[in-house]
């Protein structure tokens, strides 16, 4: 497949219910292009997921494929040939965008396939408090407390590990908005593109609850979530 070196793909790292849509909005707010989306208003998306249905629906079926889902992470994605296709038409429809992006959680589980395709393809990532995250996912999908928060170390295990290995901007989900624009703000600026008047507006604190929950967070979980906070821009 031939890339245009003009070209620059940004993939959006984050789990789950932490905030990888509103950073999706704010960068479409910025002018970046991510093509036709699910923006629909939804009960617990205001603004829309912001996400490209083939590559959300391309990557489950990716990981039902290798034997798991997302919420049951297998340990070795395997990218098959159908797969692969679906990526590369997307990538080469977005040949002519200076700067296009994509979000669906599941990509940090996938990567690899997305690195094979584009050796450099750029990284902005989001995290969000590991009680907040199982909090959330515990009320939508009804699953026990041990598993919502191993679905969110699991997740977020990757996302150390890429920072490890090569830094790249990285954002705390929290409530307060001045904290959050800010952070955007370098996010952004480190991007190379500039916070608009609209992309400072997008986030909004009924996007999201900031509960904490008083449940006990896994030591595990809290020491990941203490050494991502090491990264946050």
């Amino acid at each position: 497949m031939k890339n245009n070196s003009q070209s620059q793909g940004i993939a959006l790292l984050g789990m789950h219910r932490s905030g990888t849509s509103t950073l999706a909005g704010t960068l479409r707010a910025c002018g970046v292009y991510f093509g036709e989306v699910l923006d629909q208003k939804l009960p617990r998306n205001a603004k829309g997921l912001n996400e490209a249905a083939s590559i959300l629906y391309m990557h489950e079926d990716l990981l039902v494929k290798s034997g798991g889902a997302w919420h049951s992470p297998p340990s070795d994605p395997e990218w098959g040939s159908l797969h692969k296709a679906v990526r590369n038409l997307f990538i080469e429809s977005r040949q002519s965008e200076p700067a296009w992006a994509f979000k669906d959680p599941r990509t940090l589980l996938v990567f690899d396939g997305w690195r094979e395709a584009l050796p450099n393809i750029g990284k902005a990532g989001i995290f969000r408090h590991p009680a907040e995250v199982a909090s959330s996912i515990h009320d939508r999908n009804k699953f026990d407390w041990e598993k919502c928060f191993g679905i969110w170390t699991t997740y977020n295990e990757k996302l150390l590990t890429m920072l490890k290995d090569e830094p790249f901007p990285v954002v705390e989900f929290v409530s307060d908005s001045e904290k959050m624009i800010k952070s955007f703000e370098t996010l952004i600026r480190q991007l190379g593109f500039e916070m608009t008047p609209e992309a400072k507006a997008f986030f909004d604190t009924d996007l999201k609850h900031f509960e904490h929950p008083d449940i006990s967070v896994p030591a595990e979980a809290a020491h990941l979530y203490s050494e991502l906070k090491e990264y946050a821009v």
